[in-house]
């Protein structure tokens, strides 16, 4: 009991949790939902189930969203891809909205503008707040546990709300229930990076079980450079790294201003020229993530075009019309290739239909050839030979029995009675090869090809008659004047889109030329910081800073291969753990060079194991060890949300996962499963003790779920009633 205490005491004083989270016309769930989640030592486990498009994705993408807003395509390659697909942030906001609540906002607003002319001013302000309300979406955080340095703190809510109408992002961080100074001043973005979690490490806390399998499918060194900064975050590295960055550029201002008149006027230009260079390439980028922007929303554009031009019975563009043309020119010329070899094959056609004749001539022939004078001196000729080889050899035969065998040999090669065969035919040797030819041909490769050639001549037929038929449709729709002026505005866009991509590949060469220019004036610019003469007390600041660089590279290293070692401990520890294989890993291998930070694997016979060559649920239990090893390592008590957790798992790996794994993977551990397909009943009575709330994801329709709680041991008993009631 006192152990438990104790136990409990350290979650609470180490642990951040969060308390409740409150959706609010979030994609499908639409008004106001409530979710409260486990907090208890011994029953950690929040299970938040329901089927397939019911909402657990948009759940989880509600805290992402809520936490990072903008900087969401920071924590996950998924979240990049989606607001790229929607044509930008603002375009992907509005998709957020749930459909539900945005149609009714949009009907409630009219109503409310249609009759506010005859309000008083209160009362108009009154209107505005309530249309503002309306057209937005929010999310709230309630976390508790959060360590501020000398600002005491109970509770923490964090507030994020988009409104579609004005297209404002709005973020409120309250402490305590009051505002403060510190969110104010550092900003809060800044704060829910540095003081809830960072968003460089946030897909370690946030993660789709099924897709973490990525981790085991690291190749190029870009992937690396992305996943060791990562690592390097998650494992306490990078702070270190950072501050000896600060303390480098510190010493470069000092010397900066220590510097002699003329040391002082070359920094100066210098500078100029690298502030400069600086305010142009943001100046491009920024540029840049306009055209990226316009870029998309034209596209989205033509594609409205292209769906309108389908709908109308015409999306045939003029280039396809030309590749149409020279596809038939193409067929046709193939269509009269195949009709001259068809002309070739029919002048054996009539040997083909008398096939019988020609074999009772093949007959003949070969009877002729047999009974042929020459053919009986050949034999005589044959015989001789073989009659001398037989005397003259020391065979263990007397004379008796040599002649003997030579009568047998001499009946049996020249037949005495051999009969005699009119010569019909009397074909020379060059006419008899001729026919022999002739007759191969018609009795074996003939009637193949001649198939061939007709079903060749058939599917190309059949192909010309369709290009031939879709050209003539679109010439003849091409004619409508609505469909030409669709496409004229889809050729327009499709222009213009060519137009930006072209500026964009330039702004990127630009960039580029950016890049290096600024790189060699940081150069120039630490080249003649080295040569200045620093004033005393300068001089002793720079020599400081210096020393604690020094100092700051033993440390990095040494915290290097001390989270090297450590991490190489806890990730064979946990793959052994979970795999039913005994020793299936004997040896982990940290790679770090420079900036890169790679992972190895050995087998017991030290054997490099490829993780690629792993199947997907040894690379998912890969990748499951490694968040939990990066997990402890990053001393980061953030609760851990997983969706799809059993994904790929076979049974004996997901006792192992449900036992031992998800109840110890943080003090607060939320899971999205689908039951009885992810999850089942069994299965779920392995973890049942440790579950401390559990809901159901009901749907009411389409664009409207909710959740219902429920005590964790009914979770399935609810779940099959929900089920015959959707039935």
């Amino acid at each position: 009991m006192i152990l438990k205490t104790i136990w409990n005491i350290t979650l609470e004083q180490n642990n951040m949790f969060i308390e409740q989270i409150i959706i609010n016309n979030f994609r499908v769930y639409q008004g106001i939902n409530t979710v409260n989640f486990a907090m208890d030592a011994d029953q950690n486990i929040t299970v938040i189930a329901g089927n397939n498009g019911f909402g657990k994705t948009s759940f989880l993408t509600s805290l992402v969203w809520g936490l990072y807003g903008k900087l969401m395509n920071d924590v996950d390659e998924r979240y990049r891809q989606d607001i790229n697909e929607a044509g930008g942030y603002t375009r992907y906001c509005e998709k957020l909205m749930n459909r539900i609540a945005h149609s009714e906002a949009i009907t409630k607003v009219g109503e409310l503008k249609a009759g506010s002319e005859k309000n008083t001013l209160t009362e108009n302000q009154l209107i505005h707040k309530l249309i503002s309300d309306l057209s937005s979406f929010s999310i709230t955080l309630k976390l508790s546990n959060i360590m501020i340095p000398s600002v005491p703190c109970k509770q923490v809510e964090v507030t994020r709300s988009y409104n579609v109408t004005t297209h404002k992002e709005k973020l409120t961080i309250l402490i305590d229930g009051r505002e403060n100074e510190l969110t104010k001043n550092v900003g809060p973005e800044i704060f829910i990076n540095d003081f809830i979690l960072p968003k460089e490490i946030a897909k370690f806390f946030f993660f789709d079980a099924e897709k973490i399998v990525s981790l085991a499918d690291v190749n190029t060194v870009e992937e690396k450079k992305y996943l060791s900064q990562a690592y390097a975050e998650v494992l306490g590295i990078k702070k270190y790294t950072d501050l000896k960055a600060s303390l480098t550029q510190m010493r470069y201002r000092i010397r900066e201003k220590s510097a002699s008149k003329s040391d002082r006027s070359a920094l100066d230009k210098l500078n100029r020229q690298l502030e400069q260079a600086r305010k142009m390439i943001e100046h491009k980028r920024n540029q840049l993530e306009g055209i990226v922007e316009s870029i998309q929303i034209k596209r989205t554009t033509s594609d409205v075009h292209q769906e309108q031009l389908i709908r109308e019975g015409s999306s045939i563009t003029i280039e396809e019309i030309k590749r149409l043309r020279e596809q038939k020119h193409i067929l046709a010329d193939d269509l009269s290739k195949l009709k001259s070899r068809f002309n070739d094959m029919l002048e054996l056609a009539p040997f083909a239909m008398l096939v019988s004749k020609m074999t009772l001539v093949k007959k003949q022939l070969e009877l002729e050839s047999s009974n042929s004078a020459a053919a009986t001196a050949l034999l005589k000729t044959k015989f001789a030979a073989i009659s001398k080889l037989v005397t003259d050899s020391n065979l263990a035969l007397d004379n008796d029995k040599k002649d003997f065998l030579l009568s047998l040999i001499e009946q049996e090669l020249i037949p005495k009675d051999a009969v005699q065969v009119k010569a019909l035919l009397s074909f020379t040797p060059d006419q008899q090869q001729k026919f022999y030819v002739a007759y191969e041909n018609i009795t074996t490769t003939f009637g193949k090809s001649f198939k061939v050639l007709i079903n060749d001549q058939k599917r190309l037929q059949g192909v010309f008659n369709n290009v031939n038929r879709k050209l003539q449709d679109g010439e003849a729709k091409g004619k409508d004047p609505v469909i030409a002026s669709i496409r004229k505005t889809k050729e327009k866009l499709d222009d213009e889109i060519k137009l930006l991509l072209n500026e964009q590949a330039s702004l990127h060469a630009d960039v580029y030329k950016l890049e290096n220019e600024i790189n060699s004036l940081s150069r120039q610019t630490s080249e003649l910081s080295k040569k200045v003469i620093l004033e005393d007390v300068d001089k002793e600041k720079d020599e400081t800073a210096e020393r604690l660089i020094q100092k700051l590279d033993v440390f990095i290293q040494k915290l290097k291969n001390k989270k090297k070692g450590s991490l190489e401990k806890n990730i064979q520890y946990e793959l052994n753990r979970l795999m039913h294989k005994s020793d299936f890993v004997s040896r982990v291998h940290v790679l770090i060079e420079g900036d890169l930070i790679d992972i190895e694997l050995y087998d017991n016979q030290s054997r490099f194991i490829d993780k690629e060559l792993l199947s997907k649920g040894e690379q998912q239990l890969y990748a499951t060890a490694l968040l939990k090893a990066l997990v402890d390592e990053s001393n980061v008590r953030f609760p851990v949300f997983i969706d799809s957790p059993l994904q790929k798992f076979d049974k004996n790996h997901s006792h192992n996962i449900i036992k031992e794994f998800y109840p110890n993977l943080s003090a607060q551990v939320v899971l999205f499963p689908l039951l009885q397909k992810e999850l089942n009943e069994e299965e779920y009575s392995w973890m049942v003790d440790r579950v401390g709330k559990a809901y159901l994801i009901k749907q009411n329709d389409k664009y409207n779920s909710g959740f219902e709680q429920t005590e964790p041991n009914l979770l399935f008993t609810w779940y099959q009633q929900t089920q015959k009631a959707y039935v």
